[in-house]
C-alpha cells in the first residue's frame, strides 16, 4: 500500500454521522412506538375477538418487526465496514513493521542515533539480538555435546570380551 491506496483508504471511509443518524432516527421512533405497542397489547388482550383491537396490535407489531429490522440491518453495515477497516489496518500495521524493521537497518548502516530515546530503543534491540543468536548458540554447544558423549561412549564403550586363553610358557 503505498502513499496513493493509502489516501484512497482514507477518503473512502464511510461517513459516522451517517450511521448516527439513522440510529438517532430509531430512537426517536422507538419510545413512541412502544407506548402504541403497550396500548395496544393491553387491548388486544382483553378483548381477543375485537378486530379493530387485533388490527392495531398487528401493525404496531409489523412497526416494531420494521424498526428491529433496520436496527439489525444498521448494525451489519457497521460491522462489515468496521471488518473491511481492520483489514485494511491490519495490512497498513504490516507495512508499518517492515518499514521500521528496513529504516532500523539503514540506521545501523549509517550509524545514526537521533534521540536517548531511540538510542536506547536501539540498545534494547541489539540486546535482544545478542539473546536469541547467544540461545541458539547455546542450544547448539549442549546438542553437540550429547552428540561428542554419545561417539565416545560408543568409541570406547564397554570393552569387548575376546579369547584371553594364556599363552603356554616355554621351558629355558
Amino acid at each position: 500500500m503505498n502513499l496513493i491506496d493509502y489516501e484512497h483508504f482514507i477518503n473512502t471511509l464511510p461517513d459516522p454521522t451517517k450511521f448516527t443518524q439513522s440510529l438517532e432516527t430509531m430512537q426517536s421512533q422507538l419510545p413512541p412506538i412502544l407506548a402504541d405497542f403497550q396500548n395496544a397489547y393491553i387491548s388486544h388482550n382483553r378483548n381477543p375477538n375485537n378486530q379493530e383491537y387485533q388490527q392495531t396490535f398487528q401493525n404496531v407489531k409489523s412497526n416494531l418487526n420494521t424498526i428491529n429490522s433496520q436496527l439489525f440491518t444498521l448494525s451489519n453495515k457497521v460491522q462489515s465496514e468496521i471488518d473491511k477497516m481492520n483489514s485494511k489496518l491490519a495490512e497498513i500495521d504490516v507495512m508499518i513493521k517492515k518499514e521500521r524493521t528496513r529504516n532500523k537497518e539503514l540506521k545501523r548502516k549509517l550509524g545514526i542515533v537521533e534521540h536517548d530515546n531511540n538510542a536506547a530503543f536501539e540498545l534494547i534491540f541489539d540486546y535482544k539480538e545478542i539473546y536469541k543468536s547467544k540461545y541458539l548458540s547455546n542450544w547448539a554447544l549442549f546438542l553437540s555435546i550429547l552428540f561428542v558423549i554419545a561417539t565416545i561412549s560408543k568409541i570406547y564403550g564397554k570393552p569387548k570380551i575376546t579369547n584371553l586363553t594364556p599363552a603356554p610358557i616355554k621351558a629355558i
